[in-house]
């Protein structure tokens, strides 16, 4: 099962984003083979605290990256038990950081080396969390009413000093009508693409190392990718000269886009029930 996951086309090479619409898409492949699995959350400081900005953070060792890492504030992956010998194991699926298989999810937790992280394993129908930045106090001071009104399908322990992650919400309305899954996955394919063809072949050459640093702008920083490439919008680092200058490439990787995403809308329609 593994390997069939990690040669499927799922876009595993690009770590700079969309861990969850890699996970809630193998949730799908799994319910398709009767298979239950849950989520695990993985959140680094930075989540959920005003007083630490520590980030979950690796080397790139792929260069791709304009700042030479990959910097996450929350990570997440699929998980299945398996019985391995008399005991039942939660085992993660995580061919973007073990290639080789299944690990158990406390390797897993051990591979993101991040002090104080904090994790959560959850039914996988939860696709993504909302975000805010409430004090405790605001909590405390707030009528019942209020808490009534908007109580949140997750409790976090009240030591924290500001609660970012406020609720988890499921794969419908808004992110299932504007295909949230599929335009990840479509992202993180066609950014793979552009560093085997753009970056790969030009990262040791010195008379190029310009156009890598644009490059790596780019399609390094997974914002500008989805700004420039998915919306086809602008922000200060993708301003107006910046795709002046590069405006038939990205016309190029805009057309592998919206193929990439037309390919995976196919696929998600056949794992609906």
């Amino acid at each position: 099962m593994f390997s069939e996951f990690k040669n499927s086309g799922i876009p595993f090479g690009y770590q700079q984003a969309n861990c969850h619409n890699i996970s809630h898409y193998i949730s799908l492949l799994l319910a398709s083979k009767g298979i239950q699995c849950a989520k695990i959350w993985a959140f680094a400081p930075a989540v959920y605290s005003t007083s630490n900005s520590n980030l979950i953070s690796f080397i790139d060792k792929k260069n791709i990256s304009p700042t030479g890492t990959i910097d996450w504030g929350y990570h997440v992956a699929p998980v299945i038990q398996v019985k391995i010998e008399n005991k039942v194991r939660k085992m993660v699926i995580d061919p973007g950081l073990f290639p080789n298989g299944i690990v158990r999810y406390r390797t897993w937790l051990a591979k993101l080396n991040t002090k104080k992280i904090i994790y959560l394993i959850m039914d996988s129908e939860w696709y993504l969390y909302n975000s805010s930045m409430i004090p405790n106090a605001q909590l405390q001071s707030a009528s019942n009413d209020l808490l009534n009104s908007n109580r949140p399908n997750i409790k976090l322990p009240n030591w924290f000093s500001d609660k970012h992650i406020t609720d988890f919400f499921k794969y419908e309305e808004e992110a299932l009508e504007q295909h949230w899954v599929e335009k990840g996955l479509a992202v993180n394919e066609t950014a793979i693409t552009f560093y085997d063809s753009e970056i790969e072949p030009i990262l040791q050459s010195e008379q190029h190392q310009n156009l890598v640093t644009d490059y790596k702008m780019l399609a390094g920083n997974v914002f500008n990718f989805e700004t420039i490439i998915r919306d086809n919008n602008w922000n200060y680092e993708m301003n107006n000269d910046f795709q002046l200058k590069h405006q038939n490439i990205i016309a190029q990787y805009r057309e592998i886009y919206f193929s990439n995403l037309a390919k995976w809308k196919e696929a998600l329609a056949l794992l609906k029930p």
